[in-house]
């Protein structure tokens, strides 16, 4: 798969009573890793050890629409979990993420305290976005789709991702890292966050950009 093709991948909505669509938790491509500069021909069925989330070298950004000229830019801090990804077995596979509310970061004090209160997220009452997956199943070699439930201020909605397996190989330190990225695309008022959709100031739609790698247990 060429690099268009993964970065054109988007995520929609599945409806509960209708058709589950593609929410992207990624593209598709289970790359080559080395160390040193060294490759190293990995293929999806070394996808099937338990990783811990590495937070430390991990990204979760978020993105949303500004004044309907402009996106606006920022991050969460924080990210714990496991995962599993067996393409062989799929049925073996797994993950439950976890994102701190309170960890958000727009680069702005004031504006992160706006973010954290109930006007967004309400982090104190509603302290985490999870992720679980439910049911997997390979789209190709390197692709895995995941059916699952996402949790955002306490509103739990069904979702269908699929996962671009980046690879996994030894860690330069020890161990055995792996990693994958996705881009969730959401409606924020799916969850019950409100405000500045009906005024326009903000978008409804929101990416949230997902690069983790984790080392194996």
């Amino acid at each position: 798969m060429d690099d268009g093709n993964r970065k054109s991948k988007r995520a929609h909505w599945a409806p509960v009573a209708g058709t589950l669509a593609v929410l992207a938790f990624g593209g598709a491509a289970l790359s080559s890793i080395g160390v040193d500069g060294v490759s190293s021909e990995l293929s999806a069925s070394t996808a099937a050890g338990e990783f811990a989330v590495d937070a430390g070298h991990s990204s979760v950004v978020f993105s949303v629409g500004y004044q309907n000229v402009a996106r606006f830019y920022g991050r969460f801090n924080e990210v714990s979990g496991t995962y599993r990804f067996d393409f062989e077995d799929p049925a073996n596979s797994e993950i439950d993420i976890a994102i701190p509310t309170a960890s958000i970061d727009s680069n702005s004090e004031g504006r992160d305290n706006h973010l954290r209160g109930p006007d967004f997220f309400s982090a104190r009452e509603f302290p985490t976005i999870r992720f679980v997956g439910k049911e997997f199943s390979p789209v190709d070699d390197d692709t895995m789709r995941v059916a699952g439930d996402l949790t955002l201020r306490g509103v739990t909605r069904p979702v269908s991702v699929d996962v671009d397996w980046l690879g996994q190989g030894p860690d330069f330190r020890s161990g055995t890292r792996s990693g994958f990225h996705t881009v969730l695309t959401i409606d924020r008022s799916d969850f019950g966050v409100m405000y500045g959709v009906d005024n326009g100031v903000l978008g409804d739609e929101t990416e949230i950009i997902i690069s983790l790698t984790g080392m194996m247990r």
